[in-house]
């Protein structure tokens, strides 16, 4: 079958080599001009995602990510509260997105190719861009994320769900400390917890991929609770004051926002986090949404990643989770279906809507036992 996938991002990546796998025709096509390099901040790579890449690549848990030793939790004066061994291998978006980018051919992605809309024919579906053009396909895949344009047209009244918190976030480069200033760091995953925020730090690939000590960098993350809708209008309205919907990326926060960020550092922070968000150039923002499409298919569309459902971060399953929605999703379609491509579909979007309202659900326990959000536990 031809089918075409909306958003060149890791979902939409993924879905691209499994479908291929099994003989379909795909191409994807990319809104932004460019390739996304350099976008996204650490993530844990579960069993799934490196299962994915092992199997479609060569890329191993050593080849891009940072194993962790301990998972340590510290308090306001940085002293040590708890620590145990665990080992979790945390890795960047952006080295799993350059994994998946060197399994496609090059001439499969198309950039500066923003799909606007859609019409349903009786023969399949007519993808249309904005640059006026039409591609009659069998299928469309809305990989186009936790925003899908695709996913509004499909369900215009879906509207996800705030969670009553926000994340602020940052990467900043190993070799801009000195190794003493960062040593109780180094291999662990570091939490520091208070009521009503959570601030966590670890490791992860260089920029070009490099695990080698002191080519690394750190990512944190600093959730907090926020339920005044003008504070995060404040810190959503970027650097040239255009107003965004859930999250803001690195290079263009606000400059208040910035002041603001080191200034709740310095009151909430112990300082051994604190020269971290200190030392970031480009932090970043986003806001807590929960989102589960009504479906996860309708028609000859598919929604796959985020589109489909957005998790917590807690989980630490986002990208595993874009993995097995591709690999479920080629075996639903592994082999021509004719005129029962729908039918199929719609048999893969409830078992596989099934599947991640477990993940939906666990993301609100976990914050609400770390304090987080709405109905928060606060339990320490």
């Amino acid at each position: 079958m031809k089918i075409i996938i909306a958003g060149g991002s890791i979902a939409g990546l993924s879905s691209a080599l499994t479908l291929g796998c099994v003989g379909h025709d795909v191409h994807v096509y990319e809104r932004s001009e460019t390739p996304l390099r350099g976008r996204g901040g650490g993530v844990v790579v579960l069993r799934h995602m490196l299962r994915f890449l092992e199997q479609h690549g060569h890329f191993t848990q050593e080849m891009i990510s940072v194993p962790t030793q301990l998972r340590r939790r510290i308090g306001t004066d940085g002293q040590l509260i708890s620590e145990e061994p665990e080992k979790l291998p945390f890795s960047s978006w952006d080295s799993v997105y350059r994994s998946l980018c060197s399994m496609l051919p090059a001439d499969q992605i198309s950039y500066g190719q923003e799909i606007t809309g859609y019409t349903e024919r009786d023969n399949g579906i007519e993808v249309h861009f904005g640059a006026g053009n039409s591609i009659l396909a069998d299928i469309l895949v809305a990989g186009d994320g936790g925003g899908s344009r695709i996913r509004a047209k499909v369900f215009p009244e879906h509207v996800p769900t705030y969670a009553g918190y926000v994340a602020w976030r940052g990467i900043v480069d190993e070799s801009t400390f000195t190794p003493s200033s960062i040593e109780t760091l180094v291999n662990a995953f570091t939490m520091f917890r208070e009521s009503g925020h959570m601030f966590m730090a670890f490791l992860i690939p260089g920029i070009n991929g490099s695990l080698e000590p002191g080519r690394r960098r750190f990512n944190w993350l600093w959730y907090r609770n926020e339920n005044d809708p003008s504070v995060m209008n404040k810190h959503l309205t970027d650097n040239l004051g255009q107003l965004h919907h859930s999250s803001i990326g690195p290079g263009r926060l606000s400059s208040e926002s910035i002041s603001e960020l080191c200034q709740l550092a310095r009151e909430f922070l112990p300082a051994v986090l604190q020269q971290l968000v200190r030392k970031t150039q480009q932090p970043f923002f986003q806001s807590i949404y929960d989102a589960l499409s009504p479906s996860f298919s309708l028609g000859r569309i598919v929604l796959v990643g985020d589109a489909a459902c957005t998790v917590r971060p807690h989980t630490g399953s986002g990208t595993s989770k874009a993995a097995d929605d591709a690999i479920s999703l080629a075996e639903a379609l592994g082999h021509e279906y004719g005129n029962e491509v729908q039918p199929a579909l719609q048999s893969w979007a409830s078992r596989r809507r099934e599947e991640v309202e477990k993940l939906l659900r666990k993301g609100p326990e976990l914050a609400a036992f770390f304090g987080l959000g709405h109905n928060s536990t606060a339990n320490f």
